[in-house]
C-alpha cells in the first residue's frame, strides 16, 4: 500500500580506499528503507558521486561539479574513512574534507566514521596514514568505528531528531485535508458514482452505530473489530471492509471525509476520525438519499439456512 513520505538525501563521502563500504552504506540505507520508511513516513535516497554526477567539464576542479551537484541538494553526509585522506583540493586538504565542511557551514547533518581493522602491510602510504589521524585528532564533532549496522542506527535517530524539528510538513498535510473537508458535499459524493461498494459499507456503519472513529497501525484491531461486529449483527456475509480497511480509509481521507486527529511520537497517524460537520450532514441526509446508501448495505445480507 502506498503512503506519503518525506525524502531525505544521503551523501556518501570517501576517500577511494573505502570503497566496498561505500557499497555497505548504500545497501545498509535501502534495508533501513525497508525496515522504517513506512514507519517513519521519512524515504532515505543515497546519492555518490560516481553513481549520481554526469561527466561534465569544471574550467577549475573536478570537486566544484560534485559540490554543485550533490553537496547542496544533499540533508545528511556519512563519511568514511581508513587509511587515505583523498586528493586535495584547492582550497581543501581532501575533497571528502571539503564536502565535511561544506555541510557544517550549512549546518546539515554529518555522520563520520573510522573503519577499524587491520591495515596492509604492502603498498600502505604512511604519509596519507599519518593525515587521516591528524584530521581524527582535529576534529571537534563525535566520531564512530565503522559499522553498517551502527549506520543504520545512527540514521534511524537523525530521522527521529529531523521530525521533531520539522512539524510543519504534519501541519500542511492536516491544513490540505482541512481544505478537503470545507469543501466536501456527501450528497453530491453519494450521487456521484466514485464511492466504491466498501466505501459505501463503511458510510452505512458510521450512520447505524454513530462510530465515526478509526485507529490504523496497533490501533486497527479495534476498529476491525467493531466493523465486524456490526456485520455480524446486520448478517453481511459477503462483505470484504475488513480486509480492505486501510484503502476505505485512504480513500475517506483523499475525498476529506476523514481527518487525521491523534499522532504517535514519531508524527505518525495512528487515529482517523470524521469531522462533525461531515457526521452531522451525514445524519440529517434526506431519507431517499440515505436509502442509496442502505440498499447497498442490505445487498451483503446474508440469510442463514436455518
Amino acid at each position: 500500500m502506498s503512503f506519503k513520505a518525506d525524502v531525505l538525501q544521503v551523501f556518501i563521502a570517501s576517500p577511494s580506499d573505502v570503497s566496498s563500504q561505500r557499497d555497505e552504506i548504500e545497501n545498509a540505507i535501502f534495508d533501513w528503507n525497508r525496515r522504517f520508511a513506512e514507519e517513519l513516513n521519512i524515504v532515505l535516497l543515497p546519492n555518490r558521486w560516481e553513481k549520481d554526477v554526469a561527466p561534465t567539464y569544471h574550467p577549475i576542479e573536478p570537486q566544484r561539479i560534485i559540490n554543485e551537484t550533490l553537496v547542496k541538494k544533499c540533508d545528511i553526509l556519512i563519511g568514511v574513512f581508513w587509511t587515505k585522506l583523498g586528493t586535495r583540493t584547492t582550497s581543501a586538504p581532501s575533497g571528502t574534507l571539503e564536502e565535511i565542511e561544506s555541510f557544517i557551514q550549512q549546518q546539515k547533518e554529518v555522520l563520520i566514521y573510522f573503519v577499524d581493522k587491520d591495515i596492509p602491510r604492502e603498498g600502505i602510504n604512511y604519509d596519507e596514514l599519518k593525515r587521516v589521524d591528524e584530521f581524527k585528532k582535529k576534529y571537534t564533532g563525535l566520531y564512530s568505528s565503522y559499522d553498517k549496522y551502527k549506520v543504520i542506527d545512527h540514521l534511524y535517530d537523525k530521522v527521529v531528531e529531523y521530525k521533531r524539528n520539522n512539524p510543519e510538513s504534519a501541519f500542511i498535510q492536516r491544513e490540505l485535508t482541512k481544505k478537503k473537508i470545507e469543501e466536501v458535499n456527501l450528497k453530491n459524493l453519494i450521487y456521484s458514482g466514485s464511492l466504491t461498494v466498501n466505501e459505501f459499507l463503511l458510510l452505512g456503519y458510521i450512520l447505524e452505530t454513530g462510530n465515526r472513529s478509526f485507529g490504523v497501525r496497533w490501533m486497527a484491531d479495534d476498529s476491525k473489530n467493531m466493523i465486524l461486529k456490526w456485520e455480524n449483527q446486520r448478517s453481511l456475509g459477503k462483505s470484504n471492509l475488513i480486509d480492505n480497511y486501510e484503502s476505505v480509509l485512504e480513500n475517506f481521507l483523499d475525498r476529506g471525509l476523514i481527518e487525521p486527529k491523534d499522532y504517535t511520537e514519531y508524527g505518525n497517524v495512528k487515529l482517523y476520525k470524521m469531522p462533525m460537520p461531515i457526521f452531522d450532514e451525514l445524519r440529517n441526509l434526506a431519507p431517499v438519499v440515505k436509502q442509496e446508501i442502505y440498499e447497498v448495505v442490505n445487498s451483503h445480507y446474508f440469510e442463514l439456512p436455518f
